[in-house]
């Protein structure tokens, strides 16, 4: 929101801009506090409360020859890019080894913007050439949203229909959703340490930051589960089409109604709808019931027990679906009472303190 304010004169030669009054109060500002200018490339100036440096630059540099555990150099890559480190070289005192190298290679390949830009028998460096303020962060949450639903929908076809490529298309797509959901904790992460990042991606406070880690981490652990759901499909072959169209109608339905749900939360959450949020809390708790439902068909009309295991597990993924969507319409309706509305309005209760000296005054 742009506002205009009229440049004043002090003194001789002092100019000045009062502070909006709103903006002080909400940010907390007294007399004699301090505040931090930063200028912007296109002339303008963009003030922070308090004191707000500019980020030192470091080379992030890690001992591979300590990481003799498997997949800990990976996961130490990953916490450094996780927490907004740009530069990061691996090292060693003889030569990294293959299962270094292949470490390296596959998490540059798995992380958005990571790539290797220097590389010898000791050491390898990789740079993240991503801007984090093109990325807004629910624009992100989106792309993952989005991608989530189409993988629970194309996991249940491959199973009913019993088509391992629609699988193995699931599978595809979980690796893009990985990169997302790194990117999003990487956006999280940063906008804690810098100001001016939040506010580039779109995060309005603290409290945003820990309710968006919640969201990606429900969507992230929703597409798991659809991954498992494909690599059952995959086990199963074409099984399942030799099941009850009952059992196979019951599993299109369970698996739309998760689809929903988790589209109907997100969408709630970027309306600020608290009464679609709350519909959705309840058509969660409604889901138990088919779930329920259906596991109790399959016990009783699937024979082999291969396949009654997997679909039975098939079941019991959707279900906790539509449980991670419940946590995004949770965080919804924590949001929604942040400021005054007509559901919840504040009314400031006057001090017992504030009370005796308004007493004493009279």
């Amino acid at each position: 929101m742009m506002e205009a304010r009229k440049v004043q004169k002090v003194g001789y030669s002092t100019l000045i801009v009062s502070l909006p009054k709103d903006w002080v109060e909400e940010v907390g500002l007294k007399q004699g506090d301090i505040v931090s200018f930063r200028r912007e490339s296109d002339g303008g100036i963009t003030i922070y409360p308090g004191l707000t440096r500019e980020r030192e630059s470091y080379r992030y540099v890690l001992d591979a020859d300590l990481c003799d555990q498997p997949n800990l150099l990976t996961r130490i890559i990953t916490a450094n890019y996780l927490t907004g480190h740009d530069t990061i070289q691996i090292i060693s005192k003889k030569e990294l080894s293959k299962q270094h190298l292949e470490e390296v290679r596959a998490v540059s390949r798995r992380l958005t913007g990571l790539g290797i830009v220097e590389q010898s028998l000791k050491s390898v460096t990789l740079q993240s050439f991503v801007d984090p303020t093109k990325f807004p962060i629910y624009g992100l949450m989106r792309r993952l949203q989005i991608i989530l639903s189409s993988m629970v929908e194309t996991a249940v076809k491959a199973v009913v229909e019993g088509r391992t490529s629609l699988a193995e298309e699931v599978l595809h797509m979980e690796e893009e959703a990985d990169r997302i959901y790194w990117m999003v904790i990487r956006q999280l992460l940063l906008a804690v340490i810098d100001r001016r990042v939040a506010k580039e991606v779109g995060i309005e406070g603290p409290m945003h930051v820990v309710g968006n880690r919640v969201i990606a981490k429900s969507l992230e652990q929703m597409g798991d589960l659809a991954s498992h759901i494909a690599q059952e499909a995959l086990k199963l072959k074409s099984d399942a089409k030799n099941v009850e169209p009952k059992i196979t109608k019951g599993l299109v339905e369970f698996g739309d109604r998760a689809r929903l749900l988790i589209e109907d939360a997100f969408n709630a959450l970027m309306k600020s709808d608290v009464k679609k949020s709350n519909e959705v809390i309840e058509r969660v708790a409604a889901s138990e019931q088919l779930e329920r439902s259906l596991t109790a068909d399959i016990m009783r009309n699937v024979k082999e027990v291969n396949l009654a295991v997997g679909l039975r597990s098939i079941v019991w993924d959707i279900g906790q679906m539509a449980k991670y969507s419940e946590a995004i319409a949770e965080v919804s309706v924590n949001r929604y009472i942040e400021v005054p509305n007509d559901l919840c309005m504040w009314e400031k209760v006057e001090s017992r303190e504030a009370k005796q000296v308004r007493k004493a005054e009279a």
